[in-house]
């Protein structure tokens, strides 16, 4: 049996929901991978606060305490950029293997990551980034060797499809739908990254690496937003045998790759017109293997919690070992996020 002391950067919904999963699959851990996780540090804003499954000792508020020297592993599910992409890069020069969730941070500063953990010949595991419980990076980072991608789509926002899911369905105003949301827990109070397809956009990039084998900028995505989606407009998308989703696409295109989110309708056959609610779906078009559609729920703390586990497993040395990145990245002026996004 190893032992395999995590710091754990955050413990709020999806940390806390690793906790637990760790807890309820300890027996199933040691007898399939050999291995036990247990915390050596947490970090949080409030030490005073309780944590299911953590031992008050554990808890610290201080970045500089976060990592401690018998840390096994990292798992960073802070969010944003600061100071997740510091710990981060203290952990890869430690020669530390890190884990994390966090997409805004890889779509803004992933080459940056990457090069430094291959550099240093360390995992850096980030299924949970994008698509919540889907295996989707898996998928494109090793399942998919010979093929060609020709194009990535998804609905990638639980958020917005739930709201379009809402007033499709009853018929309710987009903000009476967003409103349900937010009283359901599925909709930030702030829920303007989700709705005005920023969220969707930094999982996009991260996607695009994975299947064209290069980083674009996410000033590069066109992206537009739901904000203004009538209910009307779902009536006249069915009367015509439609659906309305809100669809990221990163395609390759004669001029380069081109990187899009924004509603879209879809006829009532494709594969993404049925993705309903919380869902998240996405659709992989290759020249050998044809179409493959990965689909479940993309948001909470069970889905992303359980792709944070499986990497965990990876980095511990018990999963299929570390794939190649994606390819080598581009310069620091292509890939300045637009000032309109900086403080995401």
């Amino acid at each position: 049996m190893r032992r395999v002391r995590i710091a754990l950067l955050g413990c709020g919904t999806v940390g806390g929901g690793l906790v637990r999963l760790i807890e309820k699959s300890r027996s199933d851990l040691a007898a399939r991978h050999g291995v036990e996780f247990t915390l050596a540090r947490v970090l949080v804003r409030d030490v005073a606060r309780r944590r299911e499954g953590v031992e008050p000792g554990c808890l610290t508020n201080r970045p500089d305490e976060a990592i401690p020297p018998d840390t096994d592993v990292v798992v960073e599910l802070l969010g944003g950029i600061e100071p997740a992409r510091a710990l981060l890069r203290r952990a890869i020069e430690r020669g530390l293997p890190v884990v994390t969730a966090n997409k805004a941070l890889l779509a803004q500063h992933g080459p940056e990551l990457f090069s430094l953990a291959d550099a240093k010949g360390v995992a850096l595991g980030f299924e949970g980034s994008v698509g919540g419980g889907i295996p989707i990076v898996r998928a494109l980072r090793g399942g998919l060797a010979g093929n060609h991608v020709q194009s990535v789509s998804g609905v990638l926002n639980g958020t917005c499809n739930l709201v379009l899911t809402r007033m499709e369905r009853e018929g309710v105003s987009f903000a009476a739908a967003l409103r349900s949301a937010q009283e359901a827990g599925f909709a930030e109070a702030d829920p303007s990254l989700d709705i005005e397809g920023w969220d969707a956009a930094q999982k996009l990039v991260v996607l695009s690496a994975l299947a064209f084998g290069s980083w674009s900028p996410l000033s590069r995505v066109r992206v537009r937003g739901i904000r203004d989606v009538t209910p009307d407009r779902l009536v006249q998308a069915r009367a015509r045998g439609r659906v309305l989703r809100s669809v990221a696409v990163a395609e390759r295109r004669a001029s380069g790759l081109e990187l899009s989110v924004e509603p879209r309708e879809l006829p009532g056959d494709h594969p993404l017109a049925a993705v309903s609610m919380e869902e998240n779906a996405v659709l992989v078009r290759g020249d050998t293997v044809g179409e493959l559609l990965f689909r479940g729920r993309g948001a909470g703390a069970g889905p992303t919690a359980t792709a944070v586990l499986g990497d965990l497993c990876d980095a511990a040395g018990t999963g299929p070992g570390r794939p190649p990145w994606p390819a080598a990245s581009p310069s620091p002026e292509r890939m300045a996020p637009p000032k309109n996004v900086l403080a995401l």
